[in-house]
C-alpha cells in the first residue's frame, strides 16, 4: 500500500470541509437559510431534481434561489428537523475539493447521497455544486423484511 499520510494543509483543509458540511444542515434544521452565506458559493448550482417537483427546473441556480427553494419546500416541516452526515469521502486537489456525503433525515423516511465540489474562498471553503441523490427508507425496509420472511423472520 502507499502512503496514506496527509499533509497538515489537507488535513486542516478536510476538517474546514466536514464544518461547512454540519453548517449546512445545521442551518436546514435550525430553518435559517440566511446562514447559507457561510456555507455556498453565491453562484452555487443545487441539483435536487430528485425531490423537486417535476414542473420547476431541476436545476437551481444561486445562493439565494436556493435557500427561497428549501425556506418554500420545508414550510410545512419548518425548523426542528434533524440531519445526520456521515461517511464523507473527501478529495483534496488544491483550492477544489470533491466530497461525497451519505445524509439521513431523522424527521422523514429519507435521506441520501450528496455528491458535491466545495471551493477554498477567501472566506474559507465553500460548496460551489451540490447534488442530492435520493435514498428512500420505506423501499428498503421491505425488501429486508421479504427477505427475512423468505427465511422464516420479519424485522
Amino acid at each position: 500500500m502507499g502512503d496514506t499520510r496527509l499533509s497538515i494543509e489537507e488535513a486542516v483543509s478536510r476538517v474546514e470541509i466536514l464544518d461547512l458540511f454540519a453548517r449546512y444542515c445545521h442551518a436546514i434544521d435550525r430553518y435559517e437559510f440566511s446562514l447559507f452565506a457561510d456555507v455556498f458559493t453565491d453562484d452555487v448550482v443545487a441539483d435536487y431534481s430528485e425531490v423537486r417537483d417535476p414542473a420547476d427546473e431541476p436545476i437551481i441556480h444561486g445562493r439565494r434561489a436556493f435557500a427561497a427553494w428549501l425556506e418554500e419546500s420545508m414550510a410545512p416541516i419548518g425548523a426542528g428537523m434533524t440531519h445526520y452526515m456521515t461517511n464523507h469521502l473527501i478529495t483534496v486537489d488544491g483550492d477544489e475539493a470533491r466530497v461525497v456525503s451519505h445524509n439521513h433525515v431523522l424527521n422523514v423516511g429519507m435521506g441520501g447521497v450528496y455528491h458535491s465540489r466545495a471551493v477554498r474562498t477567501p472566506e474559507g471553503w465553500r460548496i460551489a455544486e451540490i447534488r442530492f441523490e435520493a435514498r428512500y427508507f420505506a423501499p428498503v425496509v421491505d425488501r429486508l423484511n421479504a427477505a427475512m420472511a423468505a427465511g422464516g423472520t420479519s424485522v
